[in-house]
């Protein structure tokens, strides 16, 4: 239980914690606003629910029997529409709100900005906070007596079922997320790309990245690949992400006086 339970723990802190840090560190030492930040935040909300619409659209017909989908097909098809539609709809709204807003956004502290807004939101309320909820359900019931506990066989079951899962795994969650923080990142990067050499196919570029990175990491795990050899898919592209960073020359980020105080 302690080495699963040290796993768990280094998850929280990178899915919950991180993000909040490296909102911090953008705010204190180079200067970025948290309005800037929340912009980030607001985007990914924003695409979160352009993205139910749709689905729920998908759903109507499914159920009607306008589009006869069974599993596994189903499956696959609401795993892929789930992926474009949320890198088509991040891009756009990013792109969108970088363009439109009358604050400036074409620059980089603001893409780091975004991008951490962005992937910190996304990464705290997919992962972060249900892992909470989820882990002080294990650790309030970890003496757990069957016999006078008044929890159904089924949450008794999961709750066992969860103190068996490998140690190893709440590690793997928490370096993809990391991957997932570093592509939203570049994707971010990219669309500033749209604005700073006027060109319009790093939208493109921004929806492709994001739907490679998402598609193979779903994809091996619908498969059924192992763990850790979805994990270490995901670090080779967080890596060839990093390098793009690098060749946009997305690390030669400069302090901005004129913010070096939080905004809200």
């Amino acid at each position: 239980m302690l080495p699963l339970s040290i796993g768990i723990f280094i998850e929280i802190l990178v899915t919950v914690a991180f993000p909040i840090a490296a909102g911090f560190w953008l705010n204190k030492k180079k200067g970025i606003s948290w309005r800037k930040i929340g912009y980030g935040a607001i985007a990914y909300f924003i695409m979160q629910t352009l993205t139910t619409v749709v689905f729920i659209g998908f759903t109507m017909l499914v159920e009607n029997g306008a589009l006869p989908l069974q599993d596994p097909a189903l499956r696959i098809t609401q795993v892929g529409l789930s992926i474009l539609l949320g890198a088509i709809f991040g891009a756009l709204v990013r792109w969108i709100g970088m363009n439109k807003m009358k604050e400036d956004l074409k620059d980089l502290p603001s893409a780091w900005a975004i991008g951490l807004g962005y992937g910190g939101v996304e990464t705290i309320q997919l992962v972060g906070l249900p892992l909470v909820s989820t882990f002080w359900t294990m650790l309030t019931n970890i003496n757990l007596d069957p016999a006078t506990t008044s929890l159904s066989p089924d949450i008794i079951s999961q709750l066992e079922e969860l103190w068996q899962v490998p140690f190893y795994i709440p590690l793997a969650g928490a370096m993809e997320r990391i991957g997932a923080m570093v592509m939203h990142l570049l994707v971010t990067v990219l669309i500033l790309q749209i604005f700073k050499q006027n060109k319009k196919w790093f939208l493109a570029a921004a929806i492709g990245i994001e739907v490679l990175v998402n598609g193979l990491v779903a994809g091996l795990s619908e498969v059924g690949f192992e763990t850790g050899w979805v994990i270490l898919v995901a670090v080779i592209l967080m890596a060839g992400n990093l390098y793009l960073l690098k060749y946009l020359k997305a690390f030669d980020l400069k302090a901005e006086p004129s913010e070096e105080l939080p905004v809200i």
